[in-house]
This record gives structure tokens, sequence and C-alpha cells, in this order.
């Protein structure tokens, strides 16, 4: 092995003295001076001679500090946990944390985090398994002792430097605890920053050091730590970020993982590719520094790029080829990537409902950003999804999704579905296949709407009043002038190159023609179709132009679901949600989702539109949407992008919204339409849906809202 491995069996880090400190005289009268001083020093006599000195000169504030915070109060999780440690058990209870055992104690960190969908069943258990400090590549330990700890084998539980710079930061992030005391943090204690929490962490990390080698400590730290994307432990990381088992895990790589330790998700090599580069540099520094390689070997290794191996597929390929580099559809928020876990193509996904469970997992760490809540584990996350219903889309969205493409495999499709009287997302897939294509198409891909963005034109003229699904239109060709725009003139053609001439509002949409659909655009103004399709959902930018009638705009097929659920909810929006509460590993509620809802249209002109999207479906383009049942239940819009590349169908029922999307990442051309390839699989699903009950929700507000539904105005 390289020189560190020799810390194992009890030299440490391979002849690094561990002072940490530097030359130069020593005996000054300050402590505090001379630890000022400290951090320049050259390693040498003078330098262990002053640190000594500095050492011998803090330890009565030591003592007396540690004193003060013992007397401030105590701990319960201590006093509780030191009782446990001084019985029979406590060694085997510690050696079955160390193996990963997460049933040692209720509550502790190592327990999983399961997610319940809406019924209460189980959709994902996400926890690690547990791997023999043997089975790790020495470089993993190496890399986390340098960065972490690089006394670690030296002290006994505490550091008195360390401890001394936590005392001066408490209160704020960081304080230098070592790899004892951050395990014992994290699978016993609470994550208050509190001096009596501090005090219990002290004397259990001393009396833990006794019980167990540290060949354990180190085998129970790499077991329970928190990796990010939802990822404990470092057999799943060494799975999750590289494919890899722990053993086959290089220098590099090893590096790479300990430097994401202080904040798994801000250094994530997806969320932040440059930080990551610096901080794996900053690691492999660390080890060269204290014994584990050369500098040279080093300096090779940082220079190196961020591996080619990663697991976790970097989103930016696709999403720049879609316009988009990451985003939280939610929020209408478009920032950084966001990594996805991919393992090979062909595996099994890692849970049930793989995509809606991984939009959870980001959710999550935007709820708790800056908080220990997500890395302690043992949440117990209560969503909105309906696993039955989704598993039966997944089903269709894979077998449908390639036959509807002929049988290519290239083309992919999304599906989305909204509870519309409270915003819940049901389901929601993002693609045909999650361990062949882990990229979330439903939230990140922005694509071309098509028609199926008319609705809004018509629904933002009817609330101006400016028509009703009766006034007269003139289909013929016209040149409109545009003198705003590069060109002077947008030249709108309909889909036959034929003209109906003179048509009602209706039956424009009804048929889907482009020429009246511009013409209507032209009289309410671009401006507040833009700001109708904002106050139904839309949160993608939108164009003012004209053709913005015609679906120039890219949306995200979550956004274009949650404008439908908008309309079938009679104009009033609710915000989208996946999660409705999270407990921690103490059972305390520590997020509650509170609804948000808002008028977005007027319900008269909702109910005109209403009628206008059912005679879609009775006698217009979306009759492959009522195929199996009756017609008068589903309201509803095609959508076909230019060179057929998108399809889509938007849709609602009484208690349901869905929107199916079918493409290709490549961006090329479909063999058919949104009535061909989408309406189709949208009205498999949903006949699933109604016959399971919809969304399951029996609440009196949504049979409410059913009533309300069928009382509508209709064509």
């Amino acid at each position: 092995g390289s020189e560190g491995e020799g810390g194992m069996e009890g030299d440490g880090v391979g002849g690094e003295d561990g002072a940490g400190g530097g030359g130069g005289g020593s005996g000054m009268n300050s402590p505090r001076q001379q630890r000022k001083t400290r951090v320049n020093r050259e390693y040498g006599r003078a330098g262990r001679d002053a640190l000594r000195a500095n050492v011998f000169a803090a330890f009565p504030k030591f003592i007396l500090a540690s004193a003060a915070l013992i007397s401030i109060g105590g701990s319960l999780d201590f006093f509780k946990f030191y009782r446990s440690m001084k019985n029979g058990g406590a060694d085997a209870r510690w050696r079955h944390l160390a193996a990963g055992d997460r049933s040692g104690k209720e509550g502790h960190a190592g327990e999983p985090t399961i997610i319940y969908d809406v019924r209460g069943r189980v959709v994902a258990t996400l926890s690690s398994e547990a791997v023999k400090l043997k089975d790790v590549a020495p470089a993993v330990w190496q890399a986390i002792v340098a960065t972490e700890d690089h006394r670690f084998f030296k002290h006994s539980g505490v550091d008195i430097r360390g401890l001394l710079r936590a005392i001066g930061s408490l209160g704020r992030a960081g304080g230098g605890s070592t790899i004892t005391q951050q395990l014992v943090k994290n699978l016993v204690l609470s994550q208050d920053r509190t001096l009596s929490r501090k005090a219990a962490e002290i004397l259990l990390s001393l009396r833990v050091e006794k019980r167990l080698s540290k060949e354990e400590l180190l085998e129970a730290y790499l077991n329970n730590v928190y990796w990010g994307h939802g990822v404990y432990g470092i057999a799943g990381a060494a799975a999750a970020y590289y494919g890899k088992t722990p053993a086959q895990l290089d220098v590099g790589e090893a590096a790479l993982l300990a430097s994401l330790l202080p904040a798994p998700e801000a250094l994530s090599p997806y969320a932040n590719p440059a930080g990551a580069k610096r901080v794996r540099a900053n690691a492999l520094h660390c080890m060269a520094k204290h014994g584990y390689m050369g500098a040279k070997q080093a300096d090779e290794l940082s220079a190196a790029p961020l591996p080619a191996s990663l697991a976790l597929r970097p989103p930016s390929e696709l999403e720049r080829s879609m316009g988009l580099e990451g985003s939280d559809s939610l929020n209408g928020i478009y920032t950084g990537g966001r990594g996805v876990p991919r393992l090979g193509r062909g595996s099994a996904a890692p849970y049930r409902a793989p995509f809606f469970v991984s939009e959870v997992l980001y959710h999550l760490k935007e709820l708790f950003a800056g908080d220990d809540v997500l890395s302690q584990g043992g949440l117990k996350v209560h969503t909105t999804l309906d696993l039955a219903l989704q598993e039966k889309a997944e089903q269709l969205v894979l077998e449908d999704g390639l036959s509807m493409l002929n049988g290519e495999d290239k083309g992919e499709a999304a599906l989305v579905a909204i509870d519309p009287a409270q915003g819940a997302v049901r389901v929601l897939i993002g693609g045909r296949e999650y361990a062949n294509s882990p990229y979330n198409r439903a939230v990140l891909s922005r694509r071309a709407a098509g028609s199926a963005f008319k609705p809004f034109v018509y629904l933002a003229a009817l609330a101006e009043g400016v028509v009703n699904p009766s006034t007269l239109l003139q289909d013929e060709e016209q040149v409109f002038e545009v003198p705003e725009g590069e060109e002077k003139t947008y030249h709108p053609m309909n889909y036959t190159r034929k003209f109906k001439g003179t048509v009602s509002l209706r039956d424009c949409l009804v048929e889907s023609l482009n020429v009246p659909t511009v013409k209507v655009a032209e009289m309410v103004g671009v401006d507040k179709i833009i700001k109708m399709a904002h106050q139904l959902g839309i949160t993608s930018p939108l164009p003012n132009a004209l053709s913005l009638a015609l679906g120039s705009c890219e949306t995200t097929p979550l956004e274009m679901c949650v404008a439908y659920a908008t309309i079938a909810a009679g104009g009033v929006y609710s915000k989208p949600h996946l999660i409705t509460k999270v407990r921690d590993r103490t059972g305390s509620v520590v997020y509650r989702h509170k609804g948000s809802r808002r008028l977005a249209a007027n319900a008269a002109a909702t109910s005109a539109l209403h009628g206008m999207l059912r005679a879609v479906v009775t006698r217009g383009t979306g009759q492959n949407a009522a195929a199996g049942w009756p017609a008068a239940a589903v309201a509803g819009k095609t959508g076909t992008s230019d060179e057929y590349r998108d399809a889509w169908f938007a849709g609602y029922t009484p208690s349901l919204a869905c929107v199916v999307w079918a493409g290709r990442d490549e961006n090329t051309s479909l063999p058919g339409t949104g009535a061909t390839i989408a309406a189709p699989l949208w009205a498999k699903f949903m006949r699933a849906a109604s016959a399971a009950g919809a969304s399951g929700d029996k609440s009196q507000s949504s049979r409410r809202r059913a009533n309300k539904w069928k009382g509508l105005h209709s064509a």
C-alpha cells in the first residue's frame, strides 16, 4: 500500500507528525500569539516545542470551558446514551452501527429515509448497503482522514486544537470536529448548535474511542455519511457517482468523494463542476501533505478533468440542446444543472416511481438547504403520488411509447397527472425507462407547445370580452404586419394548407385552425396572452410575438399540466406540489405543505373555454382521446410542433388533469401528430385512472369540484 496505509497499523499518517504547525521560536508569553503564529510555521523541533507550549497553555482553559459547558445544562441525549454505554451490550451496539445496522436505535441518523405515496404505501427506502473497511479502497479512508481529521490516528476522539476552534465558532458552521465527533453527532445526538450538545459530543467521543478501534470507527463513518443526491454510505456513493463498488475506486475518485462531504449538494460536480474540481484538488494536495501520495501525483490528478466515468449523468448535454440547464419547474426557477443518479443501461431502477422520487429528493434538498435534516436521514416523507396509477402509467409509457413510434427505439415520452382541486401531482414520468435514461423530461425538458398552447389564447380573449364561442371569424390566407420583429410580416398557414372561410370561434379551436387563432391573438394583444398563460401556471419565458398564438414557445409537460389543471378547476390555480408532510428522525413534523390558491381566470370565460375543449374531443382533433369512454367526460387539446418534432395531448376530467408529450431528445421528426401519437396514450392512461378512482381522493371538496364540473357550460 501507499506510505499512508501504515496508519491502520498504528503509525497513522505515514510519518506526518500531526502537529500541523511549523518552525520558529517558542516561549512566547501570550498563548493567543502562539496560536496565531503556529499556523505559519514549518515542521520541525521548534514547531513541535511551540505546539506543546501552546497545548499546555490552553489546557487549563479547555478544562474550564468543558466544565462550563457541562454545567450549563447537559444533554438529555447524552445522559440517556451514556448510561447505555455503561451496560454490557454497549460494545455490541456500537459494532452493529459500525456494520451499518440501522435498527440499533430508533431515530438515529443511520435510519433510512422512507418516502410514502398518498395512501401511505412505501415508495422508496433510501439507505445504503453496509460494507467492511477491508472492502473499501484504502484511498477512500486516506482521503477522508487527510481532509476531515488528519490527526485521527493520533487523538483519542477529541482534538484539543480543533475543540478550541469549535468553542470559538459555536453557533456558526464548521468547528473542527473529529471523525469520531462527527459520527457521534450524526448517530446519537441532535444537530443543535448548543453548549450542552457540544459537551455531550465531546464526552461521548472520548468514551466511544475506548470501546471501538480506529478501524471500526472509520467503518461506521463510511457506512453512515451522506454524499448528496439521497445517497448514504460509501457503497451507495460509489455506485451512484461511479457505477463501481467501494473497492474499485481509484485515488482521484476517492478524493472527489471525500471533498464533497462538507457540502455534498453545493459541491456536487453537476451543480457546481468548477467547485467540485477545486475541492478535489484541495483533497489531493491534503493527501500529499499528509503522506498518502507524492506531490507530483497530486498535481497530475488535480489537473485532470472530472472523470468521464461518473455515473451521475450531467444533464447539461440534453438541457443545452433544449435551452435549459436546470430547473425547479414547480416554482418557475431555472438555474444550475441537476445531476440524476443513473444505473447501467438495462439495470433496474433504484426504487419504485424513480422519476417521481428523484424529483422529491430534489425538492427535499431545496426545502432543507443549509440544514442538517436531510443529511441526518430517518425522514418520513409523505407525498402526493398515487403509486398504483404511477406504475400503470409507467407500463403504458414503456409499452405504448414504443408502439406509437412505430417500434423505433429513439423516441421518448413524458406523462404528468395533477389533481386540479389541490395541485397535487399524482403521476410524474420523465421518460420511457429510467434505467436507460433518468433525464426527467417532465420537469426539465422545455419543448415547443404547438397547438396545445391555443386554449390560452382563446381564454385571454374570452376573459377580455373580445370574443365569445359563437363569434364568427374569417379563415383565409392573410399576412400579418409585425413591425417589432426582424421579419416585417408573419404569414401563418393552416395544417392542411386549406381554408374554411367563415367559422365560429368554437370551430376554430375544434379544427385547430391557425390563421383565425393568430387573428384572435392580434385582437386581444400578445401581452394579455402572456399574462394569462403565466396566471394559469406556465412559468417558462414566452416570446412577445404573434407566433406565440400557435405555440412557438417552449414549455415543460409539468407546466402544461398545471395550466390545464387550472382550467379544469374553473380558473382557480393551485400551486403544484409533490410533498405533503415531512417528519424527522424524532417524529417531529419539520415541513407541512400549505396550499396556495388564487383566481387565474374568471369563471365565465373558463366555462366557455371548457365547452370548446369538450367539443375538440367530441368532434375535433382530439377524438382519439375519448376512445373507449364517453367523450362528454373529457376536455382537451392536441398539439404538434413544426416538422412533427413534438406531439402533445393535454386535457382533463373532473378529478384529474393529464398531459402526454412525445418526442426525441435529438429534436428530430416523429412519425405522427399529437392526435395520433399522444392522444391514444392519454386515453389509455385516463381510462385506467377512472377505473382506479382517479386521484384516489374522496374528500368532500373533490366531490364538490366534480359536481360543479358537470354543470359547466358545454358546447
